[in-house]
C-alpha cells in the first residue's frame, strides 16, 4: 500500500473505500486499519471506532452496486492471479517445494523486495488512474508483455511517488497529481 494517511479525515476516506470495495467485491472479511497506525499502535477504542466506521461505510453501499461490480481491469487481474497459482502448483505436488521452486525460476518474484530469495526481475508503477501496473514481469509466468512499455529508467522519486500515492490521495485528494 505504501505511506498510509497521516490526516484523520484521510484515514477515515480510505477506509471507507476499502469497506465500500469489501462489499462490491463479495469479500467475507475485512482487515481494518485505524487513522493512528501511520503514527503508532492504536488503542482499544481506536480500533473499535475504525470497526465501526467500516461496518457503516460497508451498510452505506446500494445493493445494486454490490451485485454489479466486474471490470475489464479487475478481470485482467484475476486472469495474472490464477496464472500465477496455476504455474506454481504445476511445479511439485508438493505445496511448499512448489513455493520453493517458483521463488527459484521466478515464477514468483515481488517488485522491490530485498529477500535472498526473491529474483527481483519485476518492476511496477501505479499509473494516472491509481491502478498497480506492471513496469516489467521478469520471468513471472502471465504470457504477455507489461502494459507500460518500460523504456525509461524508474529513479528513487518514481517509487517515493507511488508509495505516497495513497497518503496524497485521501489526505488531500483535491491535491493529487493522477500522472
Amino acid at each position: 500500500m505504501g505511506l498510509y494517511p497521516e490526516t484523520l479525515d484521510g484515514a477515515y476516506r480510505l477506509l471507507g473505500q476499502a469497506a465500500e470495495l469489501g462489499v462490491v467485491g463479495g469479500a467475507q472479511r475485512l482487515i481494518v486499519k485505524t487513522a493512528s497506525e501511520s503514527r503508532r499502535i492504536p488503542t482499544i477504542d481506536e480500533n473499535v471506532r475504525a470497526l465501526e466506521y467500516a461496518a457503516w461505510a460497508a451498510d452505506r453501499v446500494p445493493p445494486a452496486r454490490a451485485a454489479d461490480s466486474s471490470t475489464d481491469a479487475d478481470s485482467r487481474t484475476y486472469e495474472e492471479a490464477a496464472a500465477l497459482v496455476g504455474a506454481v502448483l504445476n511445479l511439485a505436488p508438493d505445496v511448499g517445494r512448489a513455493l520453493l521452486l517458483a521463488f527459484k525460476r521466478g515464477y514468483l518474484d515481488i517488485p522491490y523486495c530485498l529477500h535472498p530469495d526473491n529474483r527481483g526481475g519485476t518492476h511496477s508503477f501505479i499509473d494516472g488512474d491509481g491502478r498497480l501496473r506492471w513496469e516489467s514481469t521478469g520471468a513471472l509466468p502471465l504470457g504477455r508483455s507489461p502494459r507500460r512499455g518500460g523504456g525509461g529508467r524508474f529513479t528513487s522519486a518514481d517509487l517515493l511517488k507511488d508509495l505516497s500515492y495513497m497518503r496524497r490521495k485521501f489526505d488531500n485528494p483535491m491535491a493529487v497529481d493522477m500522472t
